[in-house]
């Protein structure tokens, strides 16, 4: 790894896109419910919890991240959600670390641990930024970088970490691209799009990391059992308190976005969602 001026600018350029994005969510948002409880994951984390024991469900970079990790291993799961990724990792390794700033998400993750009967998974509070962690053999991140920012700083220690090597999961879109058009039709201005795979890439080439990249299964993405479904996740997902005037504008204006979908309805333009893998070796 090697910190060029190209990936210095590269870095301003992620940090920049990630600034414009929360600077237009606040100027639309609505002033939260419950101004103590910042947590933005309150009453989502279950969708982040493991599969069952039989692992019927399993994120499809579970099968990638195990041809490279040995029963003695550690791992250290950066962003760990409600326990998706570390868990089943902890069934393959020697222990796990999880870092997990959310309290809706530990909440979760430890009532899947005590649930799925894990005993080598540790969680850890707080963010990646400001842990305090020693190094382990892996260092995974899932679905977490599209809001990480300073990136440079944030992907250094990634890679000085991993006493073997980083994996790291992302999307070819931001995880919320099926509504920025919900987005422009109710504010009457384009969404900024959090930078996501392509900006990584280009992050990765810029700091000399030769990487492998592994396209995972597209994920549906933008479909709900119902309208009603729809419109509380579409008002959750554009900042929205229910009941007020912008979340009354989104009722309004909905309806004509769905179609139905199956046994339930989708917005008309919403695309699955293209997963990758991008992994590299630090030793």
């Amino acid at each position: 790894m090697h910190v060029t001026s190209a990936a210095v600018e590269c870095a301003r350029e992620w940090d920049e896109l990630i600034f414009r994005e929360r600077e237009q969510t606040d100027r639309f948002r609505d002033p939260p419910e419950d101004p103590e409880n910042q947590d933005p994951w309150t009453g989502l984390a279950r969708s982040f919890a493991p599969p069952d024991r039989d692992e019927a469900d399993l994120d499809p970079a579970i099968s990638v991240v195990e041809t490279y990790l040995g029963g003695t291993d550690t791992v250290i799961d950066v962003g760990a959600g409600g326990g998706r990724i570390a868990i089943p990792l902890a069934r393959r390794c020697r222990e796990v670390t999880a870092i997990e700033p959310s309290p809706a998400m530990r909440s979760q993750f430890e009532s899947s641990l005590v649930e799925l009967g894990v005993t080598n998974v540790k969680i850890m509070p707080g963010t990646w930024e400001t842990a305090e962690i020693p190094p382990a053999d892996h260092v995974v991140c899932s679905h977490v970088l599209y809001n990480a920012t300073p990136i440079l700083p944030f992907v250094e220690k990634l890679h000085d970490h991993a006493r073997k090597r980083v994996t790291v999961m992302l999307r070819e879109c931001p995880p919320q691209a099926n509504f920025h058009e919900l987005f422009k039709r109710l504010f009457g201005e384009k969404r900024v799009a959090l930078p996501a795979m392509p900006a990584f890439r280009r992050l990765l080439e810029t700091l000399e990391i030769e990487y492998d990249t592994h396209r995972l299964d597209d994920r549906p993405h933008g479909m709900f059992p119902d309208a009603e479904a729809a419109l509380a996740r579409a008002t959750q997902r554009l900042f929205l308190v229910p009941g007020s005037p912008n979340a009354k504008r989104l009722a309004g204006l909905l309806p004509a976005c769905l179609v139905p979908n199956g046994d339930g309805v989708k917005l008309r333009w919403a695309e699955p969602q293209r997963g990758w893998l991008v992994t590299w070796a630090t030793s």
